[in-house]
């Protein structure tokens, strides 16, 4: 929840004789917003300061104040947030920069479906950074073609959180001034029109009056909102003990969960496969060991839990007994499981009836459509979504074929670039001691050693100064490897010898993940970027804490199984008590280091986790995650 964070000390104060404070003593505010497209410093009213010495210390008259500040008129109060209009004032610096900024700045004209926060994150710099550098734009509303100054000694300086936290502390500035009754919402990835006008019970015609959005909804804006309202508290339902009557009408009709009450225990039902054919089978051991670490982690936060384990044994029949039997009469508040979707008949059907969530922690569903089900497994559609920007015409396309052609990835690819044009290359494989015969005759003749000397020579394809993506289409491992090689090793040859050589990338395969032989440093050199359903990179703090927990109380290494089960129960199990009556849409979620953001597509009633997770393989040998 986003609420006002405004001292109500003020409020209770009366407004008694006060001794001015001059104006040469006031701070001004160095906490600057943008609203509706204009500047204010955010000022908060110190004991002794009147609207004649705060006018006087901004150089703003009082009725200017008042205007913008309609509750200022009847006397101020200590502690009182209000807003004051900056006066434009430019300085020396700002009519001439253009030397200094050629020599220290980089220079970002903004795209489609760019803002600030999307910006910031690109460079990995600070937001309070460029808010510095470029003092006339608005962090709400960033239109297409505003050149921004990116400080280069910054460049690669600031983390994902740094810049996360500078938005949301750049968005309670704005809450702190903000009308009453109205709040500003920082938009996350995978919000639609749809979750937000559900969310704060509007219509979408009135999201649109309040915010303006001719590029749309973009993640990272800023907009104004209704303040969110709090459901009432009721009596607990005779039909199921314990449940709080928390339905709410959200956008034409009533939520499809409640919240459990918190001041009783959430009871969860967990049907995995942990044996198979009397057989125990790791992956769910460790799924369920995950789970319960994340349940801990509930637990810690003031929450009660109860989990009962059911093995469903992957058979048909035993689930329909678990069903019918009524879960062993637990009154199950959440379902998890089971894993694979021709075991769910019987387990919706149960869910729908007594409308309780479901989540299929690991299936990719195609054939089941219900209200009550969640996929943590990211949508296939939306999978190519965070590369669009590789695709938005402003680098040159080329895919690069084989003898060998995957052609579901072939398929993918084109459907990423209907209606774009692109350049296709195909690689032939040279033995280098063929490579090196035909180089010495070429010498011998004279000829340029700028023209390719085999057709497996990349060099060609990365020279000049354009900015360009390479898609390998190859499908077989030698093939991939060959082709990733060849790109760097001409690269490092284009550079030895002074050519100029384009800004590139690489856009991988997820099933190059599965091959064995390939030297990842190779990704690196190559600037690849992968899309990938889980990310959970052990050099990173947050895994780390999580393997330490894990090592020390089960006593073996996590796998990936882990990760997703303590995801399942951290996301779930304080959801029950929450965002369940919203569907868990809108929001988006990361309890380790994998986002989850539930949405349902049109004529779609399950909801599905739309995040993919996009790695740039940097050729500083760092990886950055989107």
């Amino acid at each position: 929840m986003y609420r006002l964070c405004i001292s109500l000390l003020g409020v209770m104060l009366a407004v008694g004789t006060v001794t001015a404070t001059p104006a040469a003593q006031i701070d001004k505010s160095q906490v600057i917003v943008y609203i509706n497209g204009a500047k204010y410093y955010v000022h908060t009213v110190k004991p002794g300061e009147t609207l004649y010495s705060i006018s006087k210390a901004y150089g703003v008259d009082e009725k200017s104040i008042i205007s913008h500040n309609p509750s200022a008129a009847d006397g101020l109060k200590v502690d009182q947030t209000i807003k004051i209009p900056v006066q434009s004032i430019v300085t020396t610096e700002e009519k001439s920069p253009a030397r200094k900024k050629r020599r220290d700045y980089e220079i970002h004209t903004v795209e489609a479906g760019e803002t600030l926060y999307s910006i910031s994150r690109l460079y990995a710099i600070s937001v309070d950074t460029i808010l510095a550098d470029n003092g006339d734009i608005d962090p709400s509303h960033m239109p297409l073609g505003t050149r921004l100054y990116i400080r280069k000694s910054e460049i690669g300086t600031a983390s994902d959180k740094q810049v996360r936290d500078e938005m949301e502390e750049y968005r309670d500035n704005m809450n702190a001034v903000a009308p009453e009754g109205y709040s500003y919402y920082l938009v996350q990835a995978g919000d639609t029109l749809y979750s937000l006008c559900r969310r704060f019970a509007i219509s979408e015609e009135t999201l649109r009056s309040l915010n303006p959005m001719p590029e749309g909804l973009k993640a990272g804006s800023i907009i104004k909102v209704p303040v969110e309202q709090q459901p009432e508290k009721h009596q607990e339902h005779d039909i199921w003990p314990g449940y709080g009557d928390d339905s709410q009408t959200i956008y034409g009709g009533p939520s499809v969960f409640k919240a459990v009450n918190g001041n009783r225990a959430l009871n969860v039902a967990l049907l995995l496969p942990m044996t198979r054919q009397g057989e125990a089978v790791n992956h769910y051991m460790d799924f369920y060991r995950g789970f319960l670490l994340g349940l801990e982690r509930v637990k810690a936060d003031g929450k009660s839990v109860n989990l009962t384990l059911f093995d469903t044994e992957q058979n048909a029949s035993k689930v329909s007994e678990i069903v019918a039997d009524g879960f062993g009469g637990m009154h199950p508040d959440l379902i998890v499981g089971p894993v694979y979707e021709n075991l769910m008949a019987p387990v919706v059907s149960y869910a729908e009836r007594h409308d309780i969530p479901m989540v299929s922690p690991l299936a990719t569903l195609s054939s089941t459509d219900s209200k009550v089900v969640f996929q943590l497994s990211p949508d296939m559609k939306a999978r190519y979504d965070k590369v669009a920007d590789l695709f938005n015409g402003s680098r040159k396309v080329t895919l690069i074929y084989s003898e060998t052609v995957d052609k579901e990835f072939e398929s993918e690819v084109l459907a990423l670039l209907a209606g774009r044009s692109y350049e296709t290359h195909k690689y032939v494989y040279e033995h280098p001691s063929v490579i090196e015969q035909r180089e010495k005759e070429r010498e011998r003749l004279g000829i340029s050693s700028d023209e390719a000397v085999s057709p497996s020579d990349m060099s060609p394809l990365l020279r000049g100064d354009e900015s360009k993506v390479f898609i390998i289409l190859a499908d077989n491992e030698t093939d991939v490897d060959r082709i990733l090689t060849a790109i760097a090793s001409a690269n490092i040859s284009l550079t030895a010898r002074s050519r100029t050589v384009s800004h590139f990338v690489v856009l991988g395969n997820s099933k190059w993940n599965r091959y064995a032989n390939i030297d990842r440093s190779i990704f690196f050199q190559d600037r690849v970027i992968m899309l990938t359903s889980y990310n959970a990179r052990r050099e990173n703090q947050t895994i780390k804490d999580f393997d330490s927990r894990y090592v020390a109380a089960f006593g073996s290494i996590p796998s990936l199984y882990s990760y997703r089960g303590y995801d399942a129960a951290v996301l779930f199990g304080n959801g029950m008590f929450s965002d369940i009556r919203f569907g868990m849409e809108g929001r988006r979620y990361m309890p380790l280091q994998t986002p989850y953001n539930f949405r349902r597509d049109n004529g779609m009633q399950t909801r599905v986790n739309s995040e993919w997770v996009r790695l740039d393989y940097n050729n500083d040998y760092t990886i950055t995650a989107r």
